[in-house]
């Protein structure tokens, strides 16, 4: 079993090197097979079978990757948790995947009480765990390619997480694909920022796999990052677009020894061209594009922006690729009948090959909606040139219709997060009475802030009228999940919770006028009116910070 090989490889290859690290604990790889093969062999004396589920709840720490690798060698599938998940999101997850174990921080079960079930409890990091380390080993089942070795949750943007069961064979493949592509070797240094409860995971285990060294950041913070990539000389990291453009503000960055990348990898959300452009002026090594999905087992696609190199010029627009299929998986651009669109036309990402989810776990309808006659509709719309390079336009899901005429969130967040001052940006459709959906943008602005009238009048210049937005909320920040991932339902949220507040306040002026009509005449009740009335015809939010186009 694959799991179980590459352990016991690189344990006979490099018995002493550094295998995985975090800020509290250094493992060699004779210390990280040991410990694996000991805490498979626990999990197996308390009883746990072949195909039963465990749940991991931590920050990125070499305890979760040990219990991924253990339970690989055991045939237990393991169902991390996002350690930021309220307790609703929590039982939801234990109610779908039932384990009858659960292994987590101290500090996440005391948040979370009893929405973890009624699984036995083992605190990461506890001696307790440490115990669990040393067992007595013996021979181990072997698992078969096609088993489940994981159940991943999606990242909930739009509701309740669901439940991606991949196989060993799934994971097998698209570390294949990774190292085949990238190039991962027992030589290289990867410091990993990113949390370990979703489908990257598998980036790392592709290196890990390769025999190179994998360095866990439990929180991340863009000192720290650089510490590391100083400290450990990594050749490759993985950083999302919003920690690339911290990375390049720290103020240490100046000074920090960054000679030994070779690569930097970004993904999890769309990066700016504007970001782009500033990570190859300044990083010394390329910027890799990684397009992956987690019903796809990961990565599926790559390109590797080098400086000086900017080929894709698309209609006066220029728009950054999603790169190239990776080894072993087939793309196709496919329109909702599930026919190939012609080269150049936009329609839905589709993907197939060993790599993807088996399905989705527990639910046969999300499975058959989103696997059809063997192609995994990835929920992206794009298109494809004809030397096959991925353009993402947006999320299907996130498209939104204005007077008839589709509205692509994506296409106006690129034009706004060019303009000084913006640090990040988000736009959602909220609902008109006149054109169905207008679209609303919502900035973090940095220390000097652009105008409402800066940001209108460059969307001017380069939209459609229809695609402008409407209004422009300032915020603190745009809300993102942990794999930075934009969370657009909250936006929305908020503009349903003031477009009720609104409503409500209309009611009790309304009612107010009313009341002053009798005592005062129709000319007070005239007034008091009046502003109601001027308020609802602009489709002003009545917010702070806020501004109408």
């Amino acid at each position: 079993m694959w799991m179980a090989h590459f352990v016991k490889r690189n344990r006979l290859l490099r018995p002493d090197r550094l295998a995985l690290a975090d800020p509290n604990r250094k493992l060699t790889w004779r210390e990280f097979d040991d410990r694996t093969d000991a805490l498979a062999c626990a999990l197996l004396d308390r009883g746990i079978e072949k195909g039963q589920r465990i749940a991991i709840s931590a920050r990125s720490r070499v305890e979760v990757l040990e219990l991924y690798v253990a339970g690989g060698k055991a045939g237990i599938v393991v169902c991390p948790v996002n350690p930021s998940f309220p307790a609703p999101e929590v039982e939801h997850i234990v109610r779908n995947v039932e384990p009858v174990a659960v292994f987590a921080e101290q500090q996440i079960f005391d948040r979370l009480g009893d929405a973890f079930g009624d699984g036995f409890r083992v605190a990461i990091g506890s001696e307790e765990y440490e115990e669990l380390t040393t067992t007595k080993v013996r021979e181990l089942p072997l698992p078969r390619q096609d088993d489940v070795f994981a159940i991943l949750h999606t990242s909930a943007t739009t509701g309740h997480a669901k439940g991606v069961a991949v196989t060993h064979r799934s994971v097998s493949a698209c570390y294949t694909a990774m190292a085949a592509e990238v190039g991962f070797s027992a030589d290289d240094v990867m410091i990993n920022p990113c949390p370990l409860f979703h489908g990257s995971v598998v980036i790392g285990l592709a290196l890990f796999a390769a025999g190179g060294a994998l360095v866990l950041e439990t929180e991340f913070t863009p000192q720290r990052w650089l510490a590391d990539v100083a400290e450990y000389r990594a050749t490759k990291t993985f950083l999302v677009p919003s920690m690339a453009r911290f990375v390049l503000k720290a103020k240490a960055f100046a000074t920090a020894d960054l000679s030994s990348l070779k690569d930097i990898m970004f993904g999890g959300a769309p990066m700016p061209e504007e970001l782009l452009r500033e990570c190859l002026e300044k990083f010394p090594a390329p910027m890799r594009c990684i397009y992956g999905i987690t019903e796809g087992g990961g990565p599926i696609a790559t390109h590797l922006f080098r400086r000086g190199e900017w080929p894709f010029d698309v209609a006066g627009t220029v728009l950054p690729t999603a790169g190239r299929m990776l080894p072993g998986y087939h793309i196709e651009v496919q329109d909702d009948s599930g026919n190939v669109v012609p080269t150049g036309d936009v329609g839905e990402i589709c993907v197939r090959g060993d790599g993807m989810m088996l399905l989705y776990w527990r639910n046969t309808e999300a499975t058959a909606k989103a696997v059809r006659n063997g192609w995994l509709r990835t929920g992206d719309v794009g298109y494809a040139d004809e030397d096959g390079f991925l353009f993402l336009v947006d999320r299907r899901n996130d498209v939104l219709i204005r007077g008839g005429q589709n509205v692509y969130p994506a296409e106006i967040e690129r034009v706004l997060a060019t303009q000084p001052g913006v640090l990040d940006v988000a736009v959602v459709g909220a609902p008109n009475a006149e054109w169905g959906e207008v679209p609303v943008a919502f900035i973090a602005a940095g220390d000097e802030p652009p105008t409402v009238a800066d940001l209108i009048g460059a969307c001017a210049r380069e939209l459609a009228s229809y695609k402008r937005p409407t209004a422009v909320h300032f915020v603190d920040e745009i809300p993102r999940n942990g794999a930075g991932k934009l969370l657009r339902r909250v936006l929305r949220d908020r503009l349903a919770a003031e477009a009720e507040a609104k409503q409500a306040a209309a009611k009790e002026t309304a009612g107010a006028a009313s009341g002053a009509q009798g005592a005062a005449g129709s000319a007070g009740a005239a007034d008091a009116a009046g502003p109601a009335s001027a308020a609802g015809a602009a489709g002003g939010t009545g917010a702070a910070g806020s501004g109408q186009a």
